[in-house]
Protein backbone atom coordinates (compact mmCIF):
# COMPACT_ATOMS: atom_id res chain seq x y z
CA UNK A 1 0.00 0.00 0.00
CA UNK A 2 1.60 3.42 -0.70
CA UNK A 3 1.95 5.93 1.76
CA UNK A 4 -0.26 9.04 1.77
CA UNK A 5 1.78 12.10 1.60
CA UNK A 6 1.37 15.56 2.65
CA UNK A 7 0.29 18.28 0.14
CA UNK A 8 2.76 20.37 1.12
CA UNK A 9 5.40 17.68 0.80
CA UNK A 10 3.67 16.64 -3.06
CA UNK A 11 4.00 20.33 -4.50
CA UNK A 12 7.75 20.45 -3.13
CA UNK A 13 8.29 17.35 -4.75
CA UNK A 14 6.58 18.50 -8.04
CA UNK A 15 8.58 21.94 -7.66
CA UNK A 16 12.08 20.23 -7.73
CA UNK A 17 10.94 17.92 -10.62
CA UNK A 18 9.91 20.61 -12.30
CA UNK A 19 11.34 24.14 -11.76
CA UNK A 20 10.96 25.91 -15.22
CA UNK A 21 7.27 25.28 -15.01
CA UNK A 22 7.55 26.31 -11.55
CA UNK A 23 9.14 29.96 -12.50
CA UNK A 24 6.29 30.01 -14.90
CA UNK A 25 3.91 29.28 -12.66
CA UNK A 26 4.88 31.91 -10.24
CA UNK A 27 5.52 34.79 -12.94
CA UNK A 28 1.64 34.36 -13.84
CA UNK A 29 0.54 34.54 -11.21
CA UNK A 30 2.38 37.65 -9.91
CA UNK A 31 1.43 39.23 -12.98
CA UNK A 32 -2.21 38.27 -12.47
CA UNK A 33 -2.02 39.50 -9.22
CA UNK A 34 0.84 42.00 -8.78
CA UNK A 35 1.43 43.18 -12.27
CA UNK A 36 -2.47 44.08 -12.96
CA UNK A 37 -3.35 45.80 -9.52
CA UNK A 38 -0.49 48.28 -10.61
CA UNK A 39 -2.15 49.43 -13.33
CA UNK A 40 -4.10 51.20 -10.63
CA UNK A 41 -1.11 53.67 -10.49
CA UNK A 42 -1.19 54.74 -13.90
CA UNK A 43 -0.11 52.97 -17.47
CA UNK A 44 3.08 53.87 -16.82
CA UNK A 45 3.11 52.04 -13.88
CA UNK A 46 1.79 49.22 -15.46
CA UNK A 47 4.37 48.60 -18.35
CA UNK A 48 7.11 49.12 -15.33
CA UNK A 49 5.20 46.23 -13.14
CA UNK A 50 4.60 44.08 -16.19
CA UNK A 51 8.73 44.43 -17.19
CA UNK A 52 9.29 43.51 -13.56
CA UNK A 53 7.28 40.46 -13.13
CA UNK A 54 7.53 38.85 -16.68
CA UNK A 55 11.07 37.80 -17.04
CA UNK A 56 10.91 35.55 -13.90
CA UNK A 57 9.36 32.79 -15.74
CA UNK A 58 13.17 32.44 -16.77
CA UNK A 59 14.80 33.68 -13.83
CA UNK A 60 16.70 30.00 -13.29
CA UNK A 61 18.14 29.51 -16.52
CA UNK A 62 19.33 33.29 -17.02
CA UNK A 63 19.74 34.96 -13.64
CA UNK A 64 22.63 37.48 -14.59
CA UNK A 65 20.44 38.94 -17.66
CA UNK A 66 16.78 39.24 -15.27
CA UNK A 67 19.58 40.81 -13.00
CA UNK A 68 20.02 43.58 -15.75
CA UNK A 69 16.54 43.61 -17.00
CA UNK A 70 15.46 44.06 -13.26
CA UNK A 71 17.62 46.91 -12.56
CA UNK A 72 16.77 48.97 -15.91
CA UNK A 73 12.98 48.30 -14.93
CA UNK A 74 13.49 49.97 -11.09
CA UNK A 75 15.70 52.28 -12.85
CA UNK A 76 13.00 53.42 -15.08
CA UNK A 77 9.98 52.98 -12.43
CA UNK A 78 12.27 55.38 -9.94
CA UNK A 79 12.06 57.77 -12.78
CA UNK A 80 8.41 57.51 -14.09
CA UNK A 81 6.45 56.14 -10.94
CA UNK A 82 6.85 58.55 -7.77
CA UNK A 83 5.72 55.79 -5.54
CA UNK A 84 6.24 51.79 -4.88
CA UNK A 85 4.34 49.27 -6.76
CA UNK A 86 3.61 45.73 -5.48
CA UNK A 87 5.66 44.33 -8.13
CA UNK A 88 8.66 45.58 -6.22
CA UNK A 89 8.60 42.05 -4.71
CA UNK A 90 10.14 41.06 -7.91
CA UNK A 91 13.21 42.92 -7.37
CA UNK A 92 13.58 40.73 -4.17
CA UNK A 93 12.97 37.57 -5.88
CA UNK A 94 15.87 37.99 -8.43
CA UNK A 95 17.92 39.29 -5.58
CA UNK A 96 17.69 35.35 -4.01
CA UNK A 97 17.70 34.03 -7.26
CA UNK A 98 20.68 35.55 -8.29
CA UNK A 99 22.56 34.82 -4.52
CA UNK A 100 21.02 30.73 -4.76
CA UNK A 101 21.83 30.21 -8.64
CA UNK A 102 24.89 31.57 -9.85
CA UNK A 103 28.39 30.53 -8.65
CA UNK A 104 30.15 33.74 -9.55
CA UNK A 105 30.82 35.58 -6.06
CA UNK A 106 31.41 38.94 -8.28
CA UNK A 107 27.67 38.73 -10.10
CA UNK A 108 26.35 37.74 -6.48
CA UNK A 109 28.21 40.72 -4.52
CA UNK A 110 27.12 42.93 -7.74
CA UNK A 111 23.06 42.20 -7.03
CA UNK A 112 23.93 42.63 -3.58
CA UNK A 113 25.26 46.06 -4.44
CA UNK A 114 22.91 47.19 -6.85
CA UNK A 115 20.12 46.21 -4.53
CA UNK A 116 21.18 48.57 -1.87
CA UNK A 117 22.26 51.36 -4.18
CA UNK A 118 18.52 51.00 -5.26
CA UNK A 119 17.48 51.01 -1.54
CA UNK A 120 19.08 54.26 -0.78
CA UNK A 121 17.81 55.40 -4.34
CA UNK A 122 14.11 54.41 -3.38
CA UNK A 123 14.49 55.99 0.23
CA UNK A 124 14.86 59.65 -1.39
CA UNK A 125 12.33 59.10 -3.89
CA UNK A 126 9.42 57.47 -1.94
CA UNK A 127 10.34 59.84 0.95
CA UNK A 128 7.81 62.95 1.87
CA UNK A 129 7.75 65.90 3.94
CA UNK A 130 7.89 67.15 6.19
CA UNK A 131 10.81 64.72 8.25
CA UNK A 132 11.80 63.95 4.79
CA UNK A 133 15.76 62.71 5.84
CA UNK A 134 14.79 60.87 8.45
CA UNK A 135 12.15 58.89 6.43
CA UNK A 136 14.95 58.64 3.75
CA UNK A 137 16.93 57.17 6.15
CA UNK A 138 14.27 54.72 7.91
CA UNK A 139 13.30 53.60 4.19
CA UNK A 140 17.17 52.64 3.09
CA UNK A 141 17.75 51.26 6.21
CA UNK A 142 14.91 48.80 6.09
CA UNK A 143 15.03 48.05 2.74
CA UNK A 144 19.10 47.41 2.83
CA UNK A 145 18.56 45.09 5.67
CA UNK A 146 15.48 43.47 3.83
CA UNK A 147 17.82 43.06 0.78
CA UNK A 148 20.47 41.66 2.67
CA UNK A 149 18.81 39.03 4.74
CA UNK A 150 17.17 38.00 1.37
CA UNK A 151 20.95 37.98 -0.44
CA UNK A 152 22.18 35.86 2.68
CA UNK A 153 19.52 33.50 2.82
CA UNK A 154 19.66 32.62 -0.95
CA UNK A 155 23.68 32.04 -0.47
CA UNK A 156 22.75 29.43 2.18
CA UNK A 157 20.49 27.74 0.06
CA UNK A 158 23.11 27.89 -2.67
CA UNK A 159 25.64 26.36 -0.38
CA UNK A 160 22.85 23.77 0.94
CA UNK A 161 22.34 22.90 -3.05
CA UNK A 162 25.92 22.50 -3.13
CA UNK A 163 26.35 20.27 -0.21
CA UNK A 164 23.64 18.08 -1.72
CA UNK A 165 25.52 17.67 -4.95
CA UNK A 166 28.61 16.94 -3.42
CA UNK A 167 26.80 14.11 -0.98
CA UNK A 168 25.16 13.11 -4.38
CA UNK A 169 28.68 12.88 -6.12
CA UNK A 170 30.47 11.04 -3.10
CA UNK A 171 27.52 8.54 -2.68
CA UNK A 172 27.84 7.39 -6.43
CA UNK A 173 31.59 7.49 -6.05
CA UNK A 174 31.05 5.29 -2.73
CA UNK A 175 28.64 3.28 -4.70
CA UNK A 176 30.87 2.54 -7.41
CA UNK A 177 34.17 2.03 -4.93
CA UNK A 178 31.37 -0.97 -3.49
CA UNK A 179 30.88 -2.62 -6.94
CA UNK A 180 34.84 -2.04 -8.06
CA UNK A 181 35.30 -4.10 -4.46
CA UNK A 182 32.63 -6.52 -5.10
CA UNK A 183 34.38 -7.53 -8.47
CA UNK A 184 38.09 -7.48 -7.04
CA UNK A 185 36.19 -10.31 -4.18
CA UNK A 186 34.53 -12.06 -6.91
CA UNK A 187 37.76 -12.30 -9.08
CA UNK A 188 40.20 -13.10 -5.93
CA UNK A 189 37.29 -15.80 -5.57
CA UNK A 190 37.84 -17.22 -8.22
CA UNK A 191 41.46 -17.10 -8.05
CA UNK A 192 41.39 -18.76 -5.08
CA UNK A 193 39.47 -21.35 -6.38
CA UNK A 194 41.63 -22.13 -9.12
CA UNK A 195 44.28 -22.74 -6.69
CA UNK A 196 43.01 -24.66 -4.69
CA UNK A 197 41.52 -27.13 -7.23
CA UNK A 198 45.07 -27.04 -9.04
CA UNK A 199 46.29 -28.20 -5.58
CA UNK A 200 43.82 -31.01 -5.31
CA UNK A 201 44.17 -32.11 -8.96
CA UNK A 202 47.80 -32.13 -8.84
CA UNK A 203 48.53 -34.06 -6.06
CA UNK A 204 45.32 -36.50 -7.15
CA UNK A 205 46.20 -36.86 -10.41
CA UNK A 206 49.97 -37.39 -9.80
CA UNK A 207 49.23 -40.36 -7.29
CA UNK A 208 46.69 -42.15 -10.42
CA UNK A 209 49.41 -41.30 -13.38
CA UNK A 210 52.15 -42.86 -10.76
CA UNK A 211 49.95 -46.18 -10.04
CA UNK A 212 48.94 -46.24 -13.69
CA UNK A 213 52.29 -46.30 -15.28
CA UNK A 214 53.60 -48.83 -12.43
CA UNK A 215 50.67 -50.80 -13.36
CA UNK A 216 51.36 -50.83 -17.14
CA UNK A 217 55.10 -51.20 -16.79
CA UNK A 218 54.42 -54.17 -14.03
CA UNK A 219 51.89 -55.86 -16.61
CA UNK A 220 54.34 -55.49 -19.92
CA UNK A 221 58.05 -56.34 -17.87
CA UNK A 222 57.36 -57.84 -14.65
CA UNK A 223 56.43 -61.73 -13.37
CA UNK A 224 53.01 -62.40 -13.72
CA UNK A 225 51.01 -60.87 -10.48
CA UNK A 226 47.65 -61.74 -8.45
CA UNK A 227 44.01 -60.13 -8.74
CA UNK A 228 45.29 -58.74 -5.10
CA UNK A 229 47.91 -56.86 -6.61
CA UNK A 230 45.76 -55.37 -9.57
CA UNK A 231 42.86 -55.14 -6.43
CA UNK A 232 44.94 -52.31 -4.65
CA UNK A 233 46.10 -50.87 -7.36
CA UNK A 234 43.00 -49.73 -8.86
CA UNK A 235 41.38 -49.46 -5.49
CA UNK A 236 44.33 -47.14 -4.98
CA UNK A 237 43.43 -44.73 -7.76
CA UNK A 238 39.53 -45.15 -6.97
CA UNK A 239 39.83 -43.88 -3.90
CA UNK A 240 41.85 -41.10 -4.95
CA UNK A 241 39.93 -40.18 -7.66
CA UNK A 242 36.79 -40.09 -5.49
CA UNK A 243 38.58 -38.00 -2.89
CA UNK A 244 39.75 -35.21 -5.59
CA UNK A 245 36.02 -35.30 -7.03
CA UNK A 246 34.93 -35.07 -3.21
CA UNK A 247 36.99 -31.88 -2.50
CA UNK A 248 36.66 -30.00 -5.97
CA UNK A 249 32.73 -30.19 -5.13
CA UNK A 250 33.55 -28.86 -1.44
CA UNK A 251 35.16 -26.09 -2.89
CA UNK A 252 32.68 -24.94 -6.17
CA UNK A 253 29.97 -25.34 -3.14
CA UNK A 254 32.02 -22.76 -1.12
CA UNK A 255 32.04 -20.84 -4.58
CA UNK A 256 27.68 -20.82 -4.19
CA UNK A 257 28.13 -19.55 -0.84
CA UNK A 258 26.85 -16.02 -0.39
CA UNK A 259 29.44 -15.37 1.59
CA UNK A 260 32.38 -17.40 1.20
CA UNK A 261 36.05 -17.97 2.60
CA UNK A 262 38.09 -19.48 0.25
CA UNK A 263 41.26 -18.74 2.18
CA UNK A 264 39.60 -20.38 5.60
CA UNK A 265 40.45 -17.65 7.60
CA UNK A 266 36.86 -18.55 9.02
CA UNK A 267 35.44 -20.32 11.57
CA UNK A 268 33.03 -22.21 8.89
CA UNK A 269 31.45 -25.71 9.86
CA UNK A 270 33.29 -27.27 7.44
CA UNK A 271 36.54 -25.38 7.36
CA UNK A 272 36.80 -25.88 11.11
CA UNK A 273 36.52 -29.59 11.22
CA UNK A 274 40.17 -30.13 9.72
CA UNK A 275 42.71 -31.59 12.14
CA UNK A 276 45.80 -33.89 12.58
CA UNK A 277 44.05 -36.75 10.76
CA UNK A 278 43.56 -34.73 7.53
CA UNK A 279 47.61 -34.52 7.36
CA UNK A 280 47.49 -38.62 7.88
CA UNK A 281 44.94 -39.42 5.04
CA UNK A 282 47.08 -37.22 2.90
CA UNK A 283 50.15 -38.99 3.55
CA UNK A 284 48.36 -42.26 3.41
CA UNK A 285 47.41 -41.53 -0.14
CA UNK A 286 50.97 -40.78 -0.91
CA UNK A 287 52.47 -43.69 0.48
CA UNK A 288 49.51 -45.90 -1.64
CA UNK A 289 51.44 -44.60 -4.53
CA UNK A 290 54.59 -46.62 -3.80
CA UNK A 291 56.37 -43.83 -1.81
CA UNK A 292 57.96 -44.08 1.74
CA UNK A 293 56.95 -41.25 3.92
CA UNK A 294 57.74 -40.79 7.34
CA UNK A 295 55.96 -38.29 8.98
CA UNK A 296 57.10 -36.34 12.55
CA UNK A 297 54.04 -34.52 13.63
CA UNK A 298 52.54 -34.53 17.25
CA UNK A 299 48.44 -35.48 17.00
CA UNK A 300 48.33 -31.74 19.24
CA UNK A 301 50.07 -29.88 16.47
CA UNK A 302 46.71 -28.43 15.15
CA UNK A 303 45.28 -27.28 18.45
CA UNK A 304 44.22 -23.76 18.70
CA UNK A 305 45.65 -22.97 15.19
CA UNK A 306 43.54 -21.13 12.78
CA UNK A 307 42.27 -22.83 10.06
CA UNK A 308 43.59 -20.62 7.26
CA UNK A 309 47.29 -21.63 8.83
CA UNK A 310 45.91 -25.45 8.89
CA UNK A 311 44.76 -25.25 5.09
CA UNK A 312 48.43 -23.46 4.59
CA UNK A 313 50.07 -26.85 6.20
CA UNK A 314 48.25 -29.37 4.53
CA UNK A 315 48.67 -27.62 1.11
CA UNK A 316 52.41 -27.27 1.66
CA UNK A 317 52.81 -30.59 2.31
CA UNK A 318 50.60 -32.16 -0.41
CA UNK A 319 52.20 -30.54 -3.06
CA UNK A 320 55.64 -30.85 -1.56
CA UNK A 321 55.04 -34.83 -1.71
CA UNK A 322 53.02 -34.62 -5.15
CA UNK A 323 56.88 -32.69 -6.17
CA UNK A 324 58.92 -36.40 -4.67
CA UNK A 325 56.40 -38.30 -6.24
CA UNK A 326 56.75 -36.34 -9.92
CA UNK A 327 60.66 -35.95 -9.56
CA UNK A 328 62.51 -38.01 -6.92
CA UNK A 329 63.43 -40.61 -8.80
CA UNK A 330 61.86 -44.67 -7.89
CA UNK A 331 63.69 -45.56 -4.90
CA UNK A 332 63.31 -42.39 -2.73
CA UNK A 333 62.06 -41.85 0.63
CA UNK A 334 60.15 -39.07 1.75
CA UNK A 335 60.44 -37.56 5.39
CA UNK A 336 57.54 -35.02 6.80
CA UNK A 337 57.97 -32.96 9.55
CA UNK A 338 55.44 -30.88 11.68
CA UNK A 339 56.02 -28.77 14.73
CA UNK A 340 54.94 -26.33 16.65
CA UNK A 341 57.70 -23.47 17.89
CA UNK A 342 57.33 -20.47 20.23
CA UNK A 343 57.14 -18.04 16.80
CA UNK A 344 54.72 -20.48 15.25
CA UNK A 345 54.71 -23.78 13.18
CA UNK A 346 57.42 -25.09 10.91
CA UNK A 347 56.93 -27.32 8.52
CA UNK A 348 59.76 -29.48 6.93
CA UNK A 349 59.06 -32.17 3.42
CA UNK A 350 62.95 -33.64 2.27
CA UNK A 351 63.87 -35.98 0.43
CA UNK A 352 66.58 -38.40 -0.80
CA UNK A 353 65.85 -38.77 -4.37
CA UNK A 354 67.84 -37.71 -7.43
CA UNK A 355 67.72 -34.53 -9.48
CA UNK A 356 65.67 -34.08 -12.32
CA UNK A 357 68.32 -34.20 -14.82
CA UNK A 358 69.98 -36.94 -13.54
CA UNK A 359 66.77 -39.18 -12.56
CA UNK A 360 66.12 -40.24 -16.21
CA UNK A 361 68.53 -42.82 -16.76
CA UNK A 362 68.16 -43.51 -13.21
CA UNK A 363 64.89 -44.30 -13.61
CA UNK A 364 65.16 -46.56 -16.99
CA UNK A 365 67.88 -48.65 -15.45
CA UNK A 366 65.90 -49.14 -12.31
CA UNK A 367 62.75 -50.28 -14.50
CA UNK A 368 65.06 -52.77 -16.74
CA UNK A 369 67.07 -53.91 -13.30
CA UNK A 370 65.79 -56.28 -11.42
CA UNK A 371 61.76 -56.36 -11.80
CA UNK A 372 59.66 -55.82 -8.37
CA UNK A 373 57.29 -58.55 -7.02
CA UNK A 374 54.53 -55.42 -6.34
CA UNK A 375 53.74 -52.77 -8.45
CA UNK A 376 54.59 -50.53 -5.53
CA UNK A 377 57.74 -51.07 -6.78
CA UNK A 378 57.05 -49.30 -9.75
CA UNK A 379 55.87 -46.11 -9.06
CA UNK A 380 57.92 -44.12 -11.29
CA UNK A 381 57.21 -43.06 -14.56
CA UNK A 382 58.69 -44.37 -17.85
CA UNK A 383 61.00 -42.50 -19.44
CA UNK A 384 58.69 -40.49 -21.93
CA UNK A 385 56.55 -39.19 -19.10
CA UNK A 386 59.85 -38.26 -17.19
CA UNK A 387 60.27 -36.54 -20.58
CA UNK A 388 57.00 -34.60 -20.08
CA UNK A 389 57.74 -33.68 -16.49
CA UNK A 390 61.48 -32.78 -16.79
CA UNK A 391 60.96 -29.00 -15.37
CA UNK A 392 62.54 -27.73 -12.64
CA UNK A 393 60.34 -27.89 -9.13
CA UNK A 394 60.50 -24.14 -8.26
CA UNK A 395 57.39 -24.30 -10.77
CA UNK A 396 53.56 -22.99 -10.27
CA UNK A 397 53.62 -25.11 -6.88
CA UNK A 398 56.06 -23.26 -5.35
CA UNK A 399 55.04 -19.95 -6.47
CA UNK A 400 51.08 -21.21 -5.46
CA UNK A 401 53.02 -22.03 -1.87
CA UNK A 402 54.98 -19.02 -1.17
CA UNK A 403 51.77 -17.01 -2.09
CA UNK A 404 49.40 -18.71 -0.20
CA UNK A 405 52.22 -18.47 3.49
CA UNK A 406 52.88 -14.63 2.30
CA UNK A 407 49.36 -13.99 2.98
CA UNK A 408 49.67 -15.74 6.10
CA UNK A 409 53.17 -13.79 7.26
CA UNK A 410 54.92 -16.77 6.43
CA UNK A 411 57.98 -17.60 4.13
CA UNK A 412 59.22 -20.49 2.27
CA UNK A 413 62.40 -21.68 1.48
CA UNK A 414 63.24 -24.59 -1.40
CA UNK A 415 66.47 -26.02 -2.95
CA UNK A 416 68.38 -29.16 -3.13
CA UNK A 417 70.37 -30.91 -0.04
CA UNK A 418 73.89 -30.91 -0.25
CA UNK A 419 73.45 -34.73 0.49
CA UNK A 420 71.07 -35.22 -2.52
CA UNK A 421 67.24 -34.67 -2.82
CA UNK A 422 65.17 -31.53 -2.12
CA UNK A 423 63.62 -29.66 0.99
CA UNK A 424 61.09 -27.42 1.49
CA UNK A 425 60.94 -25.72 4.75
CA UNK A 426 57.93 -23.32 5.66
CA UNK A 427 57.33 -21.04 8.57
CA UNK A 428 54.06 -19.69 9.58
CA UNK A 429 53.61 -17.21 12.49
CA UNK A 430 50.75 -18.45 15.04
CA UNK A 431 50.77 -17.25 18.89
CA UNK A 432 50.76 -20.11 20.86
CA UNK A 433 48.45 -19.95 23.93
CA UNK A 434 50.09 -21.82 26.84
CA UNK A 435 47.81 -24.58 28.96
CA UNK A 436 46.76 -21.50 31.60
CA UNK A 437 46.02 -19.32 28.86
CA UNK A 438 44.22 -22.31 26.52
CA UNK A 439 42.13 -22.92 30.07
CA UNK A 440 41.02 -19.26 30.52
CA UNK A 441 39.55 -19.33 27.06
CA UNK A 442 37.73 -21.89 27.18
Amino acid sequence: MKQRTFLAARIDQWSREHPRMLDLTLAGLMWLVLGLSSALAGLPAFLVGTAAILPLAVRRRFPTAVLAGSATAFAVQLAVVPIPLPTNVAQAIVVYTVAAHVASLPIRLLALGAALVGSVLAGFRWSVPPEYLTNVLKNAVFLGILFVLIWVIGNLVRGRQANMRALREASARLEESRLQRERYVAQRKRVVAAREIHDILAHSLTVVIVQADGAEYAAEHARPWDRADAGRVFATIGRTARSALTEVRGVIEVLRDADPDLDGDGDGDGAGELSGAELWQLVDSVRAAGLAVDVDAEPAVFDDVPTAIRFAILRVVRESLTNVLKHAGPQATAHVIVARTQEGIMVRVEDDGVGVGARRADTIAGHVSEPPDTIAGHVSEPAETIAGHASERSGYGLDGMRERLRALGGVLEAGPRRDGGFAVDAAIPVAVLSPAGRAEGA
